[in-house]
C-alpha cells in the first residue's frame, strides 16, 4: 500500500483534499515498531504525528489511576503534541508489530511554507478530530459523574 492510500485510509482525513495529502505523504516517513517497543514515552516531544498502518498500540497515561486505550489502523497518535509542540501525555506501546507513517512536523512545515490553504486544510482536519474526542471525553465525563451522584 503507498503512502497516500495509506492516508486515505484515516479517518481524520477523510474530507483532505488528494493535493493536500500528497504533500503530507512527502513528508511521511515508514517505521515499524515490534511487540513490547515504545513509540513515543511520556513527557518526550516528538513533534510528529503518528499514524497506525497495521497492528495495536497501547497508549498509557502516567499513573495507575487511569485506564489505558488501545489504537489501531486507521488511526492516529501524538495529534496534540503535533499541534502544540508540548511534551506527550502517554506513553505509546505496540502491542503487536506496529507498522506506522511518522509525519514529522517541521519537514511538514517546510512542504506548506508556500501553501498556507492546504496547510489550513490538513491543521483543520486534526482539529475537528481533537474536538470530537474532547466532546467525547466530556461526554462520558458527565455521564460518570451523572451515575456516581445516583449512586
Amino acid at each position: 500500500m503507498d503512502t497516500l492510500r495509506a492516508l486515505k485510509q484515516v479517518f481524520i482525513f477523510k474530507d483532505v483534499p488528494d493535493a493536500v495529502l500528497e504533500l503530507v505523504a512527502r513528508a511521511a516517513e515508514e517505521m515499524s515498531a515490534s511487540p513490547g517497543e515504545t513509540i513515543v514515552s511520556h513527557g518526550q516531544s516528538p513533534n510528529a504525528l503518528y499514524v497506525i498502518r497495521s497492528g495495536t498500540v497501547r497508549l498509557a497515561p502516567e499513573g495507575r489511576d487511569r485506564s489505558p486505550a488501545q489504537f489501531g489502523s486507521g488511526e492516529t497518535i501524538g495529534d496534540v503534541p503535533f499541534v502544540d509542540g508540548g511534551p506527550a501525555a502517554v506513553t505509546a506501546v505496540a502491542l503487536e508489530r506496529a507498522e506506522l507513517l511518522v509525519i514529522r512536523r517541521k519537514k511538514l512545515d517546510e512542504l506548506f511554507a508556500n501553501k498556507p490553504e492546504a496547510a489550513h486544510q490538513f491543521y483543520r482536519a486534526i482539529a475537528e478530530s481533537l474536538a470530537k474526542r474532547l466532546r467525547r471525553a466530556v461526554d462520558m465525563l458527565a455521564f460518570a459523574t451523572e451515575r456516581d451522584g445516583k449512586s
